[in-house]
């Protein structure tokens, strides 16, 4: 219960119901608090941020939640292959729901004064006896009363948002209802405005909801998926490969503050080392940064020419011309696994240096037996702290490898420079079939500084 709180706070209320008809309720322990915490479990985790209130939906009495983390719950009987109606009371913010099996059902109740609000949640026992229902804290101080449940039939009956594994996503929700989009923007391969460029979709058309179902969309698991075709619009004529691709942007849609300067000087929407000038940091949005993804890859190109076939970038820290850190994953036709290594590009010499992390980078190398297969779940750590630029690979919080680069001779600890981030899949093949692609799939994606 503790994770789903910290993840729901990001999404809205969504789905009703028609012309539902209650067949029985289900009794619940002191529904209503008039008992204090009789049938229920405080589940607050500092000892402060729950309590019995004494003001009520009806009654005398409520319970109150004031800090992250916390919830009330209690453990119910269900009918297997029943549809339910959960309902409660929430005045202020909440969310209330059901943990059925291993998903999570749960409408959430955005800020409304001092009125008490009905929300209602729906959902599927499946094979399942039991469940918990609970309320839970979703960023403001709520109150929650008068629980009740029903089974119910009806016609057009659909289930409230589903949460389901261990990320806390939901297959029912795009992209930008699953995961914090608004401090990024999007190109896709696309060119639908015909400007010889691919389009690219702003931070608050994707964090309201954008999908396209070739290049951008949220999977059967909840993830969000990045396809990349070879053939398609790049981001300028200077380009030579497509990409399904993230840019940071710290604006937050704030469109008063510019993409970037032309002049380089860093702004409020990039960021800059902490070696750089002092001048350049009280300029930039934020100082050093860490960007942290969970993902799987699911395809690579398989056609094309050998130094290109299988090869993909996952992740990036970008400069205004040059790229600090570019991080590859490349699986060979045949092999079972594929390899992760980065580049560090100096900004001095305009030269690549490669490192290796799992497997070779080499364009004939045998499958390594320390690779990353595709749909493998896996994590990678870009960090950034002055000159110390650190790359990571971890699986289930283990560290699998891990390299460090000195950058005090690269160039970056300059006035007119600044960083970004992004992520996604940028295709490294230009010469392969049209139609061939590569696809990878996005679990966790977060932005430090």
């Amino acid at each position: 219960m503790h994770r789903i709180k910290r993840i729901t706070q990001q999404l809205l209320i969504s789905i009703g119901i028609l012309a539902t008809m209650p067949l029985y309720g289900v009794e619940l322990l002191n529904a209503s608090f008039e008992d204090g915490w009789d049938g229920w479990t405080d589940g607050d985790t500092s000892g402060s941020g729950t309590s019995i209130s004494d003001v009520a939906n009806t009654g005398s009495q409520s319970v109150k939640l004031t800090e992250e983390a916390n919830f009330v719950s209690q453990v119910v009987d269900l009918v297997p292959n029943t549809t339910y109606q959960l309902t409660g009371y929430i005045r202020g913010g909440g969310n209330l729901g059901a943990k059925v099996g291993s998903d999570l059902f749960f409408e959430q109740q955005a800020p409304d004064g001092n009125k008490w609000t009905e929300v209602n949640v729906f959902f599927d026992s499946t094979v399942h006896e039991a469940a918990t229902i609970f309320g839970s804290f979703a960023g403001v101080e709520g109150r929650f009363d008068d629980f009740s449940l029903t089974a119910i039939e009806g016609d057009g009956v659909q289930t409230s948002i589903r949460i389901i594994g261990e990320y806390g996503l939901s297959p029912d929700l795009p992209p930008g209802k699953n995961f914090d989009l608004l401090g990024w923007y999007l190109n896709t391969p696309a060119d639908e405005d015909n400007s010889n460029t691919s389009d690219r979709f702003d931070e608050r058309t994707i964090a309201a909801g954008f999908e396209d179902d070739q290049y951008f969309y949220t999977a059967e698991d909840g993830g969000m998926v990045f396809v990349c075709t070879i053939d398609g619009a790049k981001t300028s004529i200077n380009t030579r490969y497509t990409r399904t691709e993230l840019r940071q942007m710290l604006r937050r849609g704030d469109t008063s503050i510019r993409t970037r300067l032309d002049n380089g000087r860093p702004n409020e929407n990039n960021w800059v080392f902490s070696s750089a000038p002092q001048s350049a940091q009280n300029a930039a949005g934020a100082i050093d940064g860490e960007l942290r993804a969970t993902l799987a890859v699911n395809r690579v190109t398989t056609t094309g020419t050998d130094d290109e076939v299988g090869s993909i970038v996952i992740g990036q820290i970008h400069a205004k011309d040059d790229e600090p850190a570019r991080l590859y994953y490349r699986k060979l036709p045949g092999n079972e696994k594929g390899s992760l290594f980065f580049a560090h590009e100096s900004s001095t010499t305009g030269d690549d240096t490669y490192y290796n992390l799992l497997g070779d980078l080499s364009d004939d190398v045998d499958s390594p037996e320390d690779g990353i297969a595709l749909d493998e779940v896996f994590s990678y750590e870009i960090i950034a702290s002055g000159n110390d630029l650190h790359i990571n690979i971890l699986q289930e919080g283990v560290l699998l490898a891990s390299k460090h680069v000195d950058m005090s001779d690269s160039g970056y600890d300059v006035a007119n420079d600044y960083m970004y981030f992004k992520a996604g899949v940028y295709n490294q093949n230009q010469h392969g079939d049209p139609d061939d692609y590569a696809q990878a799939t996005f679990y966790e994606l977060e932005v430090t500084h």
